[in-house]
């Protein structure tokens, strides 16, 4: 179960972005909704930076290779994203929702970022910073990301994936 777990969760995040979300729900809402980029946080903020930027290559790769656009813009913001989330994570106590508020926010922020500053770079029509797409996009990944971290954090400790880590001060 346990090696089945992340490519079943990468392959359901993938597949719900690109199929399932814009066949239910109303544009307004997809224009800034990154299922991906959530899933790539959750995996930085429980295993560390470097699974997190692993993670970010995979899943934002593939994103774009299943978009149809142009390979690389998701696959550099998201690797940025997962080592920050990761970062962050040995950088701040996240155990408490105020700073794990503040890592997800950032670590988004920082995505989307990187996502315009690339769409910039190739002169590609992109989102903007002060557009309602980026606002959505950073309020909405944020709210959608600690909650679904949550949801995930549990659903790995039922099943075992995932034991709850120990708090140390060092050796």
């Amino acid at each position: 179960m346990k090696f089945l777990y992340f490519p079943v969760l990468f392959g359901f995040a993938l597949i719900f972005q690109s199929a399932a979300i814009p066949a239910i729900l109303p544009d307004w809402f997809i224009v800034g909704f990154d299922l991906p980029l959530i899933i790539v946080l959750h995996v930085g903020m429980t295993r560390g930076k470097i699974p997190g930027m692993i993670t970010g290559l995979v899943m934002g790769y593939f994103q774009d290779a299943m978009s149809g656009g142009v390979l690389g813009f998701n696959g550099i913001s998201k690797i940025a994203a997962g080592y920050l989330g990761g970062y962050l994570k040995e950088k701040l106590f996240v155990r408490s929702l105020g700073h794990r508020t503040a890592s997800v926010a950032g670590a988004v922020f920082v995505a989307f970022l990187i996502k315009v500053a690339v769409y910039k770079l190739f002169g590609q029509p992109g989102p903007s910073l002060f557009s309602a797409q980026f606002v959505w996009g950073f309020g909405g990944n944020t709210i959608f990301a600690l909650l679904l971290h949550n949801l995930l954090v549990h659903f790995e400790n039922v099943l075992g994936i995932r034991v709850e880590e120990e708090l140390s001060l060092g050796d």
